[in-house]
């Protein structure tokens, strides 16, 4: 890659420290919570490829929910939501208005978050979607201590993370979007408290994203607490792309 290490497919390099975090943990596994496109934006792209990771990919939008299938043929991909109310719930789906690209990424349940994003010129229309627990999600694809969770459902962060038992579960590290959508205002008060009761410590908040490591992995939350940066060797996709490093 014209003397880069790695590509960072997310959008604030997050899979850049996941990267160095989990640095020769060949074969582990994930369960990625909204988890959008399986190139762009993407947090778990490099674990896959890199280190021949497999997951879980949560996505309740059908054609993001087709092409991490597609792409991702050892993961298991399920077209649902998550939260705290199992059932049938309508699902934004945020779409361009006038000036206005993509949008995907910002869609979500709840109507409050989708009020903002109107107020700001974007448009939506409604899907009928099925939502699940993340402790019926764990209980039939996971085992006990897996290696992450990551939570990014814009504004829905907190009916997801209490709706398993961290405690139980254990995931090395989780991952959260810890920011109101759009905006550098946090949102972390309403559902960090559970994740630290449930033996996590805080190792880094990017501007965006809060990464926690379970409180007995101190090598895990020393790689985890140091942004991304020079030193990591790493290059945007879209920069990649550009410079015709990939297509």
């Amino acid at each position: 890659m014209s003397g880069y290490d790695l590509i960072a497919y997310a959008g604030n390099a997050e899979d850049v420290v996941l990267m160095r975090a989990f640095a020769g943990r060949r074969g582990g596994f994930f369960v990625d919570v909204g988890a959008g496109e399986p190139v762009s934006g993407s947090l778990t792209k490099n674990l896959v490829d890199g280190l021949g990771w497999r997951g879980v990919n949560i996505e309740p939008l059908p054609e993001r929910h087709a092409r991490l299938r597609q792409a991702r043929p050892r993961d298991v991909s399920l077209c649902v939501a998550a939260g705290d109310k199992p059932g049938a719930a309508e699902f934004f789906r945020v779409v361009p208005g006038p000036g206005k690209t993509g949008g995907g990424g910002l869609s979500t349940l709840r109507r409050d978050v989708l009020g903002g994003h109107l107020a700001d010129g974007w448009r939506h229309e409604e899907l009928r979607v099925e939502v699940v627990t993340l402790e019926a999600i764990l209980s039939a694809h996971a085992e006990e201590g897996f290696d992450l969770l990551k939570v990014d459902v814009e504004g829905s962060e907190a009916a997801v993370l209490r709706s398993a038992d961290l405690r139980v579960w254990r995931p090395r590290v989780i991952v959260v979007e810890a920011t109101v959508p759009l905006t550098a205002r946090p949102s972390h008060e309403e559902w960090e408290p559970y994740v630290l009761a449930a033996g996590y410590r805080l190792a880094l908040f990017d501007g965006l994203n809060r990464f926690y490591a379970r409180d007995d992995e101190s090598d895990l939350y020393e790689r985890l607490s140091v942004p991304a940066n020079v030193l990591d060797n790493y290059i945007p996709y879209a920069c990649a792309r550009r410079a015709g490093l990939i297509e």
